[in-house]
């Protein structure tokens, strides 16, 4: 009797023991803040780190979103280069959005360089049966260019205000992205249209999204300049073909492809880019 007074005893104990620890461990869990987006993280750093000065912030509908502004240096303003990176990088990418932002000024252009909207939480979508995975691919994507349609038409009503012409100059799925706009979308607002569009290492997620970046690029009357490198993203690599093969088929005029050479995946080599884009522009009269 006694052995089972001592046994019944201990298993409380156990109880109580188990009770106390399951309650701190919900307790922690508590306190635990929930990570950030990436974008806000990215936000919060520029602001922390760069110059006020250069820091604009403007609304795309109910949000605000960063702009860093450096103005042209030379007496001669030839106009402004928007630079929209990845949508997975911030406006000071060092891939090859920051150097230009910086160096660009001193060439006689004004930079704007846009902390872009967040990457689409769902998207390629990883449902088991492909209907499911489009028509959820769709609609991330969908809500992904409504924010990014009130951004450029933000973006927009600052450049206005600037003389001269206006260049974008777009990276990796935004780079899709913006073609995709400026070909049109019936139920969100029009984007005021670039002078000419500098794309770099762009490609989309899934084989219906390049096709689909391939046929706008080749029907949309822009200049373009479509850059890749020979270290790149796979997809931007094996995509470019896609693309030129696209234009050549629409006899696309102002429409020049080119590959540079790099050393570290992803990263542009900047004097060669410079070059590429100075050559470029002054060949369409720029």
């Amino acid at each position: 009797m006694a052995q089972e007074d001592k046994n019944e005893a201990l298993e409380e104990e156990q109880k109580s023991t188990e009770k106390s620890a399951n309650t701190q461990e919900n307790e922690t869990q508590k306190k635990i803040p929930q990570p950030i987006a990436l974008s806000e993280q990215q936000a919060d750093d520029i602001e922390h780190f760069l110059p006020k000065a250069q820091i604009k912030k403007l609304l795309a509908g109910p949000n605000d979103f960063i702009t860093l502004t450096k103005t042209s240096t030379t007496s001669n303003s030839k106009g402004v280069i928007i630079l929209l990176p990845h949508w997975t990088q911030p406006a000071t990418s060092s891939r090859a959005i920051n150097f230009l932002r910086n160096t660009l000024p001193d060439h006689g252009w004004t930079t704007i360089s846009i902390q872009p909207p967040t990457k689409p939480i769902n998207y390629p979508s990883i449902a088991e049966k492909e209907i499911d995975s489009k028509k959820n691919n769709e609609a991330s994507l969908k809500a992904y260019q409504s924010k990014l349609n009130q951004v450029m038409i933000s973006v927009m009503k600052t450049v206005q205000s600037y003389p001269g012409i206006f260049i974008l100059v777009a990276e990796g799925s935004n780079a899709a992205m913006l073609i995709d706009l400026y070909q049109g979308k019936a139920e969100l607002e029009k984007i005021p249209q670039p002078s000419a569009v500098i794309l770099l290492s762009g490609y989309m997620l899934t084989t219906e999204d390049n096709a689909l970046f391939a046929k706008n690029l080749a029907n949309t009357e822009l200049p373009i300049l479509d850059l890749f490198l020979r270290r790149d993203h796979h997809l931007a690599i094996n995509n470019a073909d896609l693309r030129k093969k696209a234009a050549d088929k629409q006899m696309k005029i102002f429409y020049r492809q080119r590959q540079l050479i790099n050393s570290t995946t992803g990263y542009y080599p900047q004097q060669q880019l410079l070059t590429e884009i100075n050559g470029w522009l002054k060949s369409i009269g720029w």
